[in-house]
């Protein structure tokens, strides 16, 4: 993009914040996103403010990595060490204010995260994952957008040391951009450019230093940014996988409730069948016992009845 885009993006800023710098157009740093409301996490209500308001700093992100895009353009092109250092100070603001939103972000994240105990599992469940993994397709473009950028400024800054060295070897060249690239300091490329002659030093060799000390230090704070996201970029990915073996092990508890509840209600059908099984044995036993009660009465009566018939009739009396 052109410086003019640049001064666009801008003056479209200040609009918006109404907190621009009118003297030199800075981007000034925006505060966080409300809250979400401060609302009942708890609640479904809640759940569902804090999942907005989260969804609503992943779209400034992503505006603010489209606004670094546009200075990062910029910086390649300009050729104005007073621009060039305006540029530099705006993209660091708007950098910064990038990251404070993403760890606002991760935050909010940890605190919507899912747990078992919660009755509306499912809906918390696929609203979290959508939402972090949204958050973490934006930490990536912002990583491969930094990625793209380190590229170009290295390119840039090997151009600028075979304009001010040309004696330096290529393997000179890269041991330097590596340098920068690993976070190293600014050593081996300030040997490459001291080592240039009298002559041309005098001739303005010292600013192609400066650029190109400024370029390393680019190119470190690059690094560094790569190196943050990733591990940014790991921490949503370990906070799925643990989310995932905690909804494992519901599922793998409501399969054995289920298959607890059959076992049960077998168990259940077989203690009615053997029940009354026991009862109809009871009721056959006191049956008999019964009939044995009515044999034995039966028994006893005729033997105790037919014994009193048999008795001799008394002698009758005598005559007067």
């Amino acid at each position: 993009m052109s410086v003019n885009r640049l001064a666009d993006l801008q003056k479209e800023q200040r609009r918006q914040d109404g907190q621009g710098n009118a003297g030199n157009g800075g981007y000034e740093m925006r505060p966080l996103l409300s809250t979400g409301g401060g609302g009942d996490i708890s609640t479904v209500q809640g759940f569902l403010e804090q999942v907005s308001h989260i969804r609503e700093n992943i779209s400034k992100i992503n505006d603010n990595i489209s606004r670094m895009q546009t200075y990062q353009s910029s910086m390649l092109q300009t050729a104005d060490a007073n621009e060039l250092d305006r540029i530099r100070s705006d993209l660091d603001n708007l950098t910064k204010d990038t990251q404070m939103t993403m760890t606002h972000v991760k935050q909010k994240l940890k605190e919507i995260e899912p747990n078992s105990r919660q009755k509306d599992l499912e809906m918390r469940k696929n609203a979290f994952i959508t939402v972090t993994k949204t958050f973490m397709e934006t930490i990536d473009k912002h990583r491969r957008t930094a990625l793209e950028f380190q590229k170009a400024e290295g390119q840039q800054m090997e151009r600028q040391i075979k304009i001010a060295n040309p004696n330096a070897t290529p393997q000179e060249i890269q041991q330097a951009v590596s340098d920068a690239e690993q976070g190293g300091g600014a050593v081996f490329a300030q040997q490459l450019m001291q080592a240039v002659k009298g002559d041309y030093r005098r001739q303005g060799a010292q600013n192609t230093l400066d650029a190109v000390q400024e370029r390393h230090q680019d190119i470190a704070r690059l690094a560094k940014s790569v190196q943050e996201l990733s591990v940014l970029f790991e921490e949503m990915h370990d906070m799925l996988e643990a989310q995932k073996r905690v909804l494992d092990t519901v599922e793998q508890n409501a399969e054995q409730v289920v298959y607890d509840l059959e076992t049960g209600v077998g168990s259940i059908e077989k203690a009615k069948v053997s029940a009354k099984a026991t009862r109809r044995k009871k009721w056959i036993c006191f049956a008999i016992f019964i009939i044995i009660l009515i044999i034995i009465a039966i028994v006893l009566g005729v033997k105790f009845g037919g014994g009193s018939n048999n008795d001799p009739a008394p002698a009758p009396a005598p005559a007067a």
